[in-house]
Formats: C-alpha cells, sequence, structure tokens
C-alpha cells in the first residue's frame, strides 16, 4: 500500500494520467483515424467532456478525503488537486478553440448555453491562474480559499452547459452531478450535521443524568 500511495502520490504520475487522457483520447485518434467523418466535431465533443469530467475529479477529492480521512490513496491523490484543476481548464480551452473553429465565427454567442459555458470557463481560467503558491502568499490562505470556491459555481454552470448543449447531453451530465451532489451532501452530514446531532444527545444525556442526580439529593 505504501508503495501504491508513493507512486500515485508523485507529480509524475499526476502528469502523465492527465497528458495520458488527451493521447488516449484525442492524439492517438487523430493520427489512426479514429475521429470519424467529421474531426473537428469528435474533438469538440470530446475535449468538453474531458474537461467536465476532470473538474467533477477535482471536486470529489476534497469531500471524499473529508469522508476517509484515513484513506492513504485518497489523501495521495488530494496532492494533485491544482495539477486536475489546471488541467480542467487547459481542456475547457481547447473545446472553446474547437468549438469556434468548428462554427467559423462568433455568430453561436446568441445561444444561452454558449454563454453558461463560456462563463464558466472564464471562472477556471481566473482559478487556474491563481493556482500556484504565490498567489497564495498575495491574497492570503482564506481569501485564496474563498476564491477558489467559485470552482463549484463553474461546474454548476458548465454541468448546465453540457446538459442543454444537445440532444444526449444531458445523459452524461448527470452521471457527474448526481455523485457530486451525493458526496457533498455526504460530507456537509459528517462535518456538520452528525457533530450537531452528537452534541445536542451529550446535551440531553448530562440534562437528564444532573436532573437524576438531583431528584435523589432532593
Amino acid at each position: 500500500m505504501k508503495t501504491a500511495e508513493k507512486i500515485i502520490g508523485h507529480k509524475a504520475f499526476a502528469l502523465a494520467a492527465i497528458v495520458g487522457v488527451g493521447v488516449w483520447f484525442l492524439v492517438i485518434p487523430a493520427f489512426t483515424g479514429g475521429l470519424g467523418a467529421d474531426p473537428l466535431d469528435r474533438l469538440l465533443h470530446t475535449t468538453g467532456e474531458i474537461a467536465i469530467w476532470t473538474l467533477g475529479t477535482v471536486l470529489s477529492l476534497t469531500p471524499l478525503r473529508v469522508l476517509f480521512p484515513k484513506s492513504r490513496i485518497i489523501n495521495a491523490l488530494n496532492r494533485h488537486r491544482r495539477y486536475i484543476g489546471v488541467s480542467s481548464c487547459i481542456y475547457g480551452l481547447l473545446h472553446f478553440t474547437c468549438h469556434i473553429l468548428y462554427q467559423g465565427s462568433l455568430a453561436s454567442f446568441s445561444k444561452a448555453f454558449i454563454w453558461f459555458g463560456f462563463t464558466g470557463l472564464t471562472i477556471l481560467v481566473i482559478l487556474a491562474l491563481t493556482s500556484n503558491n504565490w498567489m497564495v502568499r498575495k491574497l492570503g490562505a482564506k481569501n485564496w480559499k474563498r476564491l477558489h470556491r467559485l470552482a463549484y459555481l463553474a461546474a454548476v454552470l458548465l454541468i448546465y452547459h453540457q446538459s442543454i448543449a444537445g440532444k444526449g447531453h444531458w445523459y452524461i451530465s448527470r452521471w457527474l452531478l448526481f455523485p457530486l451532489l451525493s458526496l457533498q451532501l455526504a460530507r456537509i452530514a459528517k462535518t456538520w450535521l452528525f457533530p450537531m446531532f452528537r452534541n445536542m444527545l451529550s446535551r440531553k444525556g448530562s440534562w437528564i443524568t444532573h436532573g437524576d442526580k438531583s431528584s435523589q439529593k432532593s
């Protein structure tokens, strides 16, 4: 287990995985004729799906760490949140570039789903540009964390963008949306609800015990 933890926690593993996804789904098909009759359309959809799934991955890491704090594998994966987040932005920019090339103009910006996607991508660009230690020191840890919570807003915008982009896209979005919601709800329950209920029960128990002692004395 320690060996697996060291391998997964290494920067080279993260970079190899991030680049490997692009090579496997984009580069190899491009050179082997696997993009079909309309390569640009295929690249457009594939880059978008990689971007949104990569964003979903980085947003799932913190809840998983909270739910399974003793898991060495999850803790090792959490070391790569910045790399994964930046890669989501890069694949999003590739998706946007493919869209411009595919449309041949900016006329499609009149459509609502484009604006949802563009706004979400803009947030990802801001977060990618500030995903470094210098910006953490410049903004301060608290302000930096507040800024990077915009990743949740970006996820909402991009999932909605994906779901209304066309026929069949909601099928992809729901497989990302529902697991993320489940993880966040489980995280909230463990972090806030369970401790609150325990405190309520402990107070109630101490009150009952105190009441029993008082009645015995009387």
